[in-house]
């Protein structure tokens, strides 16, 4: 398959808003495409799931479709499983907390997803990933060091947090 088929089938079922962003998001994959293959290499591309419940849902299988998609045109795909977010009540789109699950609910339900992902995403050619492998060792330092990134104005502008910045 070419490169514009590529693309055609990469970009294929998303629904963008806007006709430049969509354009743009064609291109610079293109670009990606085009590049991986002068230099002789896969695209790595990932999609992360929270293991909230043991079970992965119908809304999960929108993205690992595409994951496979990716993997039937050959490049590298990680499922990375959210077990570091999920112990520390990772905020949601809501207007509050998630609640923390226990270290060994969270270990349940990434097993369960990891093995729910191989009906749809080829099991040899799946990276399995968790995000506790670098969130848990982060030291106070390296989160002090992270958020000064970051301003107050710029959380603000996730409405998210604004309404709970705004609730107190």
């Amino acid at each position: 398959m070419n490169i514009d088929e590529q693309v055609a089938l990469l970009m294929q079922g998303a629904e963008y808003g806007d006709e430049e962003l969509k354009k743009a998001m064609a291109n610079g994959l293109r670009q990606r495409l085009i590049e991986a293959q002068k230099e002789g290499r896969r695209l790595r591309v990932y999609c992360g799931y929270d293991p909230r419940t043991s079970d992965l849902h119908l809304g999960h299988t929108i993205t690992m479709r595409k994951l496979r998609q990716f993997q039937d045109l050959g490049h590298e795909v990680t499922f990375l499983i959210g077990t570091g977010t999920s112990m520390v009540g990772d905020p949601s789109d809501k207007d509050k907390l998630r609640a923390v699950l226990s270290k060994e609910e969270t270990e349940h339900n990434a097993r369960t997803y990891a093995e729910q992902a191989y009906h749809i995403l080829d099991r040899e050619k799946t990276r399995i990933r968790f995000n506790h492998e670098w969130l848990l060792d982060l030291k106070l330092a390296d989160l002090i060091k992270l958020a000064s990134a970051f301003t107050i104005q710029q959380f603000i502008q996730r409405e998210n947090f604004k309404l709970r910045w705004e609730k107190g």
